[in-house]
């Protein structure tokens, strides 16, 4: 919901617009997911507006100013460069988990997106358990026995070894 309602104060045509506040929605608090950060890279993929970013602005220089300034900025170039919703490419956002990370660090080649796809073709896989094992993200739950039940059960080399070990039939 934030980012709708900061798209579509960017994009209303009122130059002098105020940044909207609603009753849920405070898009300046500290603890928005719209960040200056975001805010930038909204426009990175179009040629105009990195071109102007670029020459404009270093990393430093975007720390240095707050949200509301870089959003009444945003808002500026908007209407200088006369930009539209569609000159702007979305980029989806998911939450990095433990799979993400861990393939990130095994395969730095990858970029995020294919590490991403990766991620969702092992959770469809139905090997998925092996995989997790291997990485190290599960272990298997081994199943406690005390010393007597240890006597009585008798039990094959292919069984201890199932039971003690982690093992792939191939």
């Amino acid at each position: 919901m934030p980012f709708k309602l900061y798209t579509s104060w960017l994009f209303d045509g009122n130059r002098k617009g105020d940044i909207p506040k609603s009753e849920d929605i405070d898009i300046l608090k500290y603890n928005s997911p719209i960040t200056s950060t975001f805010a930038i890279t909204m426009f990175m993929k179009n040629l105009r507006t990195n071109w102007y970013l670029n020459k404009t602005f270093n990393n430093m220089n975007l720390r240095y100013l707050n949200k509301e300034e870089v959003f009444k900025f945003m808002k500026n170039l908007v209407f200088d460069l006369k930009l539209t919703r569609r000159d702007i490419t979305y980029s989806t956002f998911r939450k990095q988990n433990k799979l993400f990370n861990i393939l990130r660090s095994k395969i730095p080649e990858l970029k995020n997106g294919d590490i991403q796809l990766l991620c969702d073709i092992i959770e469809r896989s139905s090997e998925r358990d092996s995989v997790y094992q291997t990485l190290g993200l599960e272990t298997p739950q081994k199943k406690v026995l005390s010393k007597r039940e240890m006597k009585k059960e008798k039990m094959s080399v292919a069984e201890f070894l199932e039971r003690h070990f982690s093992i792939i039939r191939l």
